[in-house]
């Protein structure tokens, strides 16, 4: 960004907001000095809600169905979870990549531990919790003594992270949930960590703030005059709206069954992988797509089919979870879902016969390109695209 132009005041400090003269004057210091700007169109990408503080937006009740906490850190020196539970005694099966240079999620009574391993060495974990194990853990202890003692309830994570040192004390978030009632008006806008933030579940965060960069970016290059970009703002804010519902009830399911049952989390899981993988193979083979890619519904929000098997499941979901759900039940809904994402099932999900273990297979795409819109020459001739590369 530099390099075009772009001027960077990082660690700029802005203090005061407000419009003037048909525009936005904005004033702070930067490196000790007095800072003062002058916009036409403010965004924010703070992820902290800085543009809503200042304009007094309100925010939108979480509600209690999603209520976690969080206390977490960035450690050096973890070892690796398949050898402490090899150590322990475990016998895990091969899977079809390494899952540790991935994200990797451990569900647990009181909520769930998330462990993201960086290449330099440094991985960044969390627990997740829900209200009641909050409160136990985190209200009457300090981070450091409530992360310890959590390890401590389980011996392979305290094993894997023994001898593992802190970057930085570890800190909590009391309430991860927030939820604005506007994401943009005339001349602002939020992208979508400024304007929601549900869960680290489904790691949405990087993925639904570039779709939303670039929307923006097609709004400022395009819109004639402003009244016309006032126009495409109203109509990014309704977008980020329905996708934040949209993903409320992604999470909310995720939750209800994780604290419940692994097999109904499994297979609900699906449903986020097949929205995933549908969106970025047909965007792939499908470029022609072109500037219309960026104003679908992220992971299906406006997808009727994805969006529809989301809202049936999870009400099936909490029917079967207000009783104890027997194996037959388990079941069911695993078929339930494998039935509503067919017809976007380009990976090969929700197959018993892999044992939740999915390697790259494009079999199922190859024997039906339909699901992607192509007949099967098509895909054929664009299959190269998946590697990123023009030419076969």
């Amino acid at each position: 960004a530099a390099a075009a132009g772009v001027t960077c005041l990082e660690e700029a400090e802005v203090r005061q907001v407000e419009r003037r003269g048909g525009g936005w004057r904005l004033a702070g210091s930067w490196q000790g000095e007095p800072l003062r700007l002058a916009a036409d169109l403010l965004l924010d990408a703070s992820g902290g809600g800085f543009l809503s503080r200042h304009l007094a937006l309100p925010a939108r009740a979480a509600g209690d169905e999603l209520h976690t906490s969080l206390v977490f850190g960035h450690f050096t020196g973890a070892g690796r979870f398949t050898d402490a539970a090899a150590a322990g005694g475990a016998e895990l099966p091969a899977g079809p990549y390494p899952e540790e240079q991935a994200a990797v999620h451990h569900l647990l009574e009181e909520g769930w531990m998330y462990v993201l391993p960086f290449d330099h060495g440094t991985v960044s974990a969390g627990f997740v919790l829900a209200t009641a194990a909050a409160r136990r853990w985190l209200a009457p202890l300090a981070p450091e003594r409530a992360w310890e003692e959590l390890l401590g309830r389980y011996p392979t994570l305290a094993a894997q992270f023994g001898g593992a040192r802190p970057s930085r004390p570890p800190g909590v978030v009391p309430r991860l949930q927030r939820r604005g009632e506007q994401a943009a008006g005339g001349d602002w806008a939020l992208l979508p960590h400024a304007f929601c933030f549900w869960s680290p579940m489904f790691s949405t965060g990087i993925a639904w703030s570039l779709i939303a960069v670039e929307r923006l970016a097609q709004l400022v290059e395009s819109a004639p005059d402003r009244q016309s970009l006032a126009c495409g703002l109203d109509r990014y804010g309704r977008l980020l709206a329905r996708e934040a519902d949209h993903l409320h009830r992604l999470v909310a399911g995720a939750y209800l069954a994780a604290l419940r049952d692994f097999d109904l989390f499994a297979a609900w899981s699906d449903l986020y992988f097949a929205a995933a993988s549908f969106a970025e193979i047909r965007q792939r083979l499908c470029p022609e797509g072109g500037e219309a890619w960026a104003w679908e519904g992220f992971l299906g929000a406006t997808d009727p089919l994805l969006a529809v098997a989301v809202e049936r499941t999870l009400a099936e979901l909490r029917g079967l979870c207000g009783g104890a759900p027997d194996e037959e039940a388990r079941r069911r809904f695993a078929a339930g879902v494998r039935r509503r994402i067919a017809p976007r099932n380009v990976a090969g999900l929700a197959d018993p016969a892999r044992n939740r273990l999915y390697p790259v297979d494009l079999g199922p795409l190859i024997r039906h390109p339909h699901r992607v819109g192509l007949s099967a020459g098509e895909l054929r001739r664009r299959l190269h695209r998946l590697r990123g590369t023009e030419t076969g």
